[in-house]
């Protein structure tokens, strides 16, 4: 039988970069790289190391080399798991957590680390089954209660969410502000699940119910690829269109209208000024300056991308203000994001713009080209987006208006205050493309 790790160091030593780090999250990463003996482990992480020194992190190939050295040692597995998660790998950070709370026994510190590790790899039910297995350590701590409770309903097990909580209340009058931001996080949760009680199924199927429940956002249109198995609704890899932007502005358009906002807001970046000024034309409503300080209400927020969002912007638009709207065309769904749209009109893994540079598949021959990016005026974009009769009826197949009709009826209009991050993955994915 081939040793992995010597295929992966062949790959590294042909500059194959991309591939070995895939075969390394394949062979480390959770959930297989748990069963790993611990012996062979140090194998494991001197690929690590080996592949960080290629890629230039060098404070990650030093934690790697350190574990490599002492690899029974809970701080130098511990630090290396962390440092995984920030460098974007965390079912690798998963497994080496898993070895150092092997060594720890019911550390509140490692566990919470290995479930944050988890969660990004939206492992969801794993971080369920670590913490279900923990009550004494629950018991004591604010904490892993809240993960278990999170967790819970990221994993579709709504009534666990419920049962703990009542275990988040404060226990004393030195409860912290953090623990009160994630008691109304699971509230929140509970809160809006009760709301559509009998709207909407909260089945596997159910991505705009899950959506609602989850972050408190409204999600107006559903793919239809691979709608019933995997996907559910959300897209993969898309090559946007300026129909597909049409079809969310005119039912964003039909929930805004009764709320008579006075205007429309683009944070800085072409993408958002494009869908802002098509915003504009199809409410009626004037694009509105952003302001260099302070808060873009009352009035509509309008992103192409929430992923483009400028990170100096994101805190002044996770408070919503009265008579704030914030709407996003395209969200990501395989990363978190720090703030969830009231409104999006679809759930993406990777996106591109209309207007950008994309390639072309002539349907007759399979031949392949490159369309050059559209480097027209923002607001002539604008233009033919508010001419565009949106998506056709093949499109719109996934869309339930019915199922949708009931979830806005108890859903919306939203209510101000502190708004939800946006969650990747959540109890519809029941696969992953990341």
């Amino acid at each position: 039988m081939t040793d992995p790790t010597a295929a992966i160091a062949a790959l590294l030593a042909a500059g194959e970069d991309r591939a070995a780090f895939d075969q390394l999250r394949a062979g480390l990463g959770w959930p297989g790289g748990k069963a790993i003996p611990p012996t062979e482990l140090p194998h494991w992480l001197e690929l690590v190391a080996d592949l960080a020194v290629r890629r230039g992190a060098d404070p990650l190939a030093e934690l790697a080399g350190a574990a490599v050295r002492d690899p029974d040692s809970p701080d130098r597995l511990y630090d290396l798991g962390y440092a995984l998660i920030d460098a974007g790998a965390p079912a690798i950070a998963a497994s080496v957590l898993w070895r150092c709370l092997a060594l720890v026994g019911d550390s509140e510190e490692v566990v919470c680390e290995l479930v944050s590790a988890l969660e990004s790899a939206q492992a969801y039910p794993d971080a369920v089954a670590v913490l279900e297995d923990r009550a004494a350590l629950r018991a004591r701590s604010f904490l892993c209660r809240y993960l278990y409770a999170f967790n819970a309903a990221m994993s579709g097990r709504l009534d666990v969410t419920r049962a703990m909580l009542a275990q988040l209340e404060p226990d004393s009058a030195d409860d912290s502000a953090e623990n009160e931001g994630l008691r109304d996080t699971i509230r929140g949760i509970c809160e809006r699940a009760d709301r559509v009680a009998g709207a909407c199924p909260l089945d596997e199927r159910d991505l705009r119910g899950w959506h609602y429940v989850l972050t408190g956002g409204l999600v107006l249109h559903q793919s239809p690829y691979g709608f019933d198995d995997p996907m559910h609704g959300r897209y993969a890899w898309l090559a946007d269109s300026l129909p597909r932007v049409a079809t969310g502005l005119e039912r964003l358009a039909r929930l805004i209208a009764p709320l008579e906002l006075p205007c429309v807001y683009a944070p800085p970046g072409r993408d958002h000024e494009i869908v802002a000024h098509a915003a504009g034309l199809r409410l009626g409503l004037p694009v509105a300056p952003w302001p260099a300080v302070g808060i873009p209400a009352p009035g509509l927020v309008v992103m192409y991308d929430l992923a483009q969002l400028p990170s100096g912007d994101v805190a002044r638009l996770v408070q919503r203000r009265p008579g704030q709207i914030v709407f996003a065309h395209a969200s990501p769904w395989t990363t978190d994001s720090p703030l969830a749209p009231d409104v999006t009109t679809l759930l993406y893994q990777s996106l591109v713009a209309p207007w950008g540079a994309h390639t072309i598949v002539d349907p007759g021959t399979g031949k392949i080209s490159e369309a050059r990016a559209d480097e027209r005026t923002a607001d002539a974009i604008a233009d033919e987006i508010a001419a565009s009769a949106g998506l056709d009826e093949a499109e719109l197949e996934a869309d339930e208006p019915t199922r949708w009709a009931a979830l806005v009826t108890r859903a919306w209009p939203p209510a101000s205050g502190p708004r939800s991050r946006l969650w990747a993955g959540g109890p519809v994915s029941s696969s992953r493309f990341a």
